[in-house]
């Protein structure tokens, strides 16, 4: 893993199981085992790079925040970004993350091959980006999105 974060603690398997109900989505092992390891984090006084590339846009993001669960940290959680944003998410998606550039980490854990991690563009930072599109797959899986991270 090469993201770099001050994490924010631990998550623990009841917390996840209550997230998951609640957003009926089932999150996968490598996820979890982050959010039981980790919970997050924040890339505190942006001390590190965090660098995804896009390159269907020829753009790049940096991560600022990967939200945790019961976090009990502003704006730290993500049942408070999913729940703010669900009518403009897909289906069977969380918010996990936001970037410097103040676009969204989503995970759509729908069960056929457009699952995966995306950019969610939602104040139109990149000049590609219109009312209808502005979400840009990263990678299929989280272990995938984290590999991509550069720092």
């Amino acid at each position: 893993m090469t993201i770099k974060l001050d994490k924010f603690g631990f998550a623990n398997n009841g917390e996840i199981l209550m997230l998951e109900n609640e957003f009926e989505v089932v999150l996968p092992e490598d996820y979890k085992s982050f959010l039981l390891q980790e919970n997050g984090g924040r890339n505190t006084a942006y001390r590190y790079k965090n660098l995804v590339r896009i390159p269907q846009v020829s753009e790049e993001i940096n991560i600022d925040v990967m939200f945790g669960v019961s976090t009990n940290v502003k704006n730290g959680d993500i049942k408070q970004w999913t729940s703010e944003y669900q009518d403009d998410l897909f289906p069977n998606s969380i918010i996990i993350g936001d970037t410097i550039q103040h676009g969204f980490i989503v995970f759509w854990l729908s069960k056929d091959d457009n699952a995966g991690i995306y950019y969610y563009d939602d104040t139109y930072e990149f000049a590609s980006s219109t009312d209808d599109m502005n979400t840009y797959f990263l990678a299929n899986s989280f272990s995938e999105f984290l590999n991509m991270v550069e720092n």
